[in-house]
């Protein structure tokens, strides 16, 4: 009789065991219990809340970090301005400043343009 080789593993009480017993077996059990609590939970209207503060949250700091990305940018032209400016005075002396400034503002109107 086969139900008599259940000790041994080998009837089908003992592969139903088995089977069941595989890890794998036990992992994609829980995937499909967790994929189905999470479709539930996701048409919840708390779940539409949360969604709502997280994207909110995002946007802001976006924001966040754009602003300070934009005052990091005019940092780094300020001090590029300066050493420009400082170059200049090496070179040509601080009584053609006033000349040099004029022919910078020139130049960059003119990359401007282009």
């Amino acid at each position: 009789m086969v139900f008599n080789r259940d000790s041994d593993g080998n009837g089908i009480t003992g592969r139903i065991t088995n089977f069941v017993g595989d890890d794998r077996v036990k992992y994609f059990a829980a995937g499909l219990v967790a994929a189905y609590a999470i479709k539930k939970f996701s048409e919840t209207e708390t779940a539409h809340n949360l969604a709502v503060n997280l994207t909110a949250g995002a946007l802001e700091l976006r924001d966040t970090v754009e602003e300070s990305i934009e005052n990091i940018r005019e940092d780094a032209e300020d001090i590029h301005a300066e050493a420009q400016e400082k170059q200049q005075i090496e070179i040509f002396g601080p009584e053609d400043l006033e000349d040099i400034d004029e022919e910078i503002a020139e130049e960059l109107e003119i990359k401007d343009d282009e």
